[in-house]
């Protein structure tokens, strides 16, 4: 997200459009931001084009609501804004084990993810990933935290007619024993509570972990 959205999103947070619709015009928006009005209408016209905001216009201005799109760049930026001013440089995540979807075994399987990983994390990934349900709000908002932070890309690829998206991967320590990697899939068909962990062996196995299991995820960022 370019900054001038985000700055153009946070003043319509502050007018209150993060939590109701509110009501405003192209120079009231314009004066808060410091810009000219043709700026500030060019600005409102991308955040909708985006699906951050949701606007009706009428003779008297414009109603406008943020979006559940336009809320997560906020907090998404928030959360960068907590790490550069603590200087924090891990995170940690309690979850319950779960089955998953039955797709982490293809993928780990593909050649365009699977050298990366070697490549990029040091091991080959045994074929089948962790589904991991967070526990808590605050492990909703630690994750939060470590998608801001960096992370190890595997960038996407395309093999025939299909598209394989990009990962972010962090290195993390499963219950203090297993080196492992949280995953961060763009194209997901899981909850925003549910993340997927893998590891270069059988996590389930080595730590004789059942579904209902509450295990803990120690992440250090990337540097």
């Amino acid at each position: 997200m370019t900054e001038h959205l985000w700055f153009t999103l946070l003043a319509l947070a502050r007018l209150g459009g993060a939590s109701n619709s509110v009501h405003t015009s192209t120079p009231r928006l314009a004066t808060l931001l410091g810009i000219s009005q043709q700026t500030a209408s060019r600005r409102l016209c991308a955040l909708e084009k985006k699906g951050w905001i949701r606007r009706t216009l009428n003779r008297h201005g414009q109603i406008i609501r943020i979006e559940p799109k336009g809320i997560a760049q906020l907090k998404k930026v928030h959360s960068m804004l907590e790490i550069a001013l603590t200087e924090r440089r891990s995170v940690t995540l309690r979850g319950r084990v779960t089955t998953g979807l039955g797709e982490g075994a293809y993928y780990m399987q593909l050649e365009g993810y699977r050298r990366q990983f070697q490549e990029k994390l040091g091991y080959k990934p045994f074929p089948g990933t962790l589904n991991i349900q967070l526990v808590s709000e605050v492990d909703v908002h630690e994750l939060q935290l470590l998608k801001a932070m960096i992370g190890i890309e595997i960038h996407g690829f395309v093999t025939g007619d299909r598209t394989f998206g990009p990962v972010t991967c962090y290195p993390t320590r499963v219950n203090d024993k297993v080196d492992a990697a949280i995953l961060l899939i763009q194209r997901t068909h899981h909850k925003i509570n549910v993340i997927e962990v893998i590891a270069a062996i059988n996590l389930r196995e080595r730590l004789k972990l059942e579904d209902g299991d509450i295990i803990t995820l120690k992440t250090r960022v990337h540097e």
